[in-house]
């Protein structure tokens, strides 16, 4: 009998989970279970008949502590093809970087690592003092490098992050690249990452981590696919898809060959079938019209898989890198971070009620201690845009990206609950 009372019970919360508000239905749904016929079938207490206590989950937890953190990995070709892209990324990094930087809250780490190419060639002629997969260092205002591998928010500014961003190129009959790799010096990046190595403090556990690839020209990393080369971002990142994004600012297929790497152009040593190649000299068949950074692009789509569609992806996530309107192009993908970072999800500890009008017995401040205390904390509004809603599946409570916080240091979260109760 005990079990049965018990089944009943569950079958009962159920039915009024679903009964929540408006604005977190789509949260909210849970599917209708058809009640079989039972003894005694408990039901909850009328709201109108008791007094319920609003209870506050422990703002101990780290979980309802607020820290944002995100650490960003340059990914850029230093090929010398790309000399203007660089100084036009140097130009408009301030785009890029305003709402992270704007935003009190985040704590980020912004570095960068240039491209690689594995042949014979590069390896003996290379003479930079970076291996595969090292951060550059970090450069003052006046260009020249310091002992520090990465920005953090408590040194950067504008102009030094300019500098580092803008690595230079290395011209090919000086060592520079032929054959550009992505992929390898990722890999590399999130390997030299243990005690003592290169890159060490850079990635954090609980960062968000964002991988922006800038180049003219594709991926050529030897047996990595960017199926699998996603894949190792999200396992780094212990399995947690929503801790990773990938974004790219690479040429159009549909861009002229003058601003493109030699490799996606039309030219008999790099695609020899575009080009009639029985004479002395190569004739161009007609049959191309165009080469765009497929690996890359599927890449990009792969990391971020659940955002959408890959045309959706694409949209999102990629920006030319010769648009008329690069910095504009920046400041969305910044701000698009911005709001990925500052997303959050606190779990509850109890179930929370639905009063008699359907409305959730939950509500979400945000403020200090003190405030918290006497009432003075800012309320966040249950809302999708700007606000929070609630999940039943893992009953928890999602916080938007783009809630206007009154920032204040040592503020946190306080989510207030009157819970589920059954009458005995």
């Amino acid at each position: 009998m005990r079990h049965i009372l018990a089944l009943s019970i569950y079958l009962g919360a159920l039915a009024l989970l679903a009964a929540c508000s408006p604005e977190s239905k789509g949260l909210q749904s849970q599917p209708v279970v058809e009640e079989q016929s039972q003894p005694e079938i408990p039901h909850y207490d009328p709201i109108a008949s008791q007094k319920f206590d609003w209870i506050q989950e422990d703002g101990g937890q780290s979980q309802l502590d607020f820290n944002p953190q995100v650490d960003i990995l340059f990914v850029t070709d230093n090929s010398d093809s790309m000399k203007s892209a660089q100084e036009n990324l140097a130009r408009n990094i301030d785009r890029f970087t305003e709402s992270i930087v704007k935003n009190k809250m985040i704590d980020y780490h912004i570095g960068v690592v240039s491209c690689w190419d594995s042949t014979e060639r590069y390896a003996k002629m290379n003479k930079e003092p970076f291996k595969v997969g090292d951060l550059r260092f970090v450069k003052d205002l006046n260009g020249r490098a310091i002992n520090k591998r990465f920005f953090t928010k408590a040194d950067a500014t504008k102009d030094s992050l300019a500098k580092t961003l803008n690595i230079g190129v290395l011209a090919y009959n000086q060592g520079g690249p032929e054959i550009e790799e992505f992929f390898s010096p990722l890999s590399a990046a999130l390997e030299n990452t243990g005690h003592g190595a290169t890159n060490e403090g850079f990635f954090r556990e609980n960062a968000q981590l964002i991988v922006v690839i800038m180049t003219d020209a594709d991926d050529s990393t030897s047996r990595v696919s960017p199926e699998e080369m996603a894949k190792t971002l999200v396992d780094f990142k212990g399995g947690k898809q929503d801790k990773v994004a990938v974004y790219g600012v690479l040429v159009n297929a549909k861009d002229p060959d003058s601003k493109k790497d030699w490799d996606l152009r039309i030219h008999p040593k790099y695609h020899p079938e575009c080009f009639d190649m029985t004479g002395k000299t190569p004739k161009n068949n007609g049959k191309c019209t165009g080469f765009g950074p497929d690996r890359l692009e599927q890449f990009v789509v792969a990391a971020n898989v659940n955002s959408g569609t890959p045309d959706q992806i694409r949209s999102k996530y990629i920006m030319d890198i010769t648009s008329t309107d690069f910095g504009a192009g920046l400041a969305k993908m910044g701000n698009d971070i911005t709001v990925k970072t500052l997303a959050k999800e606190i779990f509850l500890s109890q179930r929370p009620r639905v009063n008699d009008q359907g409305q959730l017995m939950v509500r979400v401040r945000y403020g200090t201690e003190k405030d918290l205390a006497s009432g003075k904390a800012q309320v966040i509004p249950q809302k999708a845009i700007g606000g929070w809603l609630y999940d039943p599946e893992n009953n928890s409570v999602h916080l938007s990206g783009d809630i206007k916080y009154n920032y204040q240091d040592g503020a946190r979260f306080a989510v207030d609950l009157i819970p589920l109760t059954l009458k005995q």
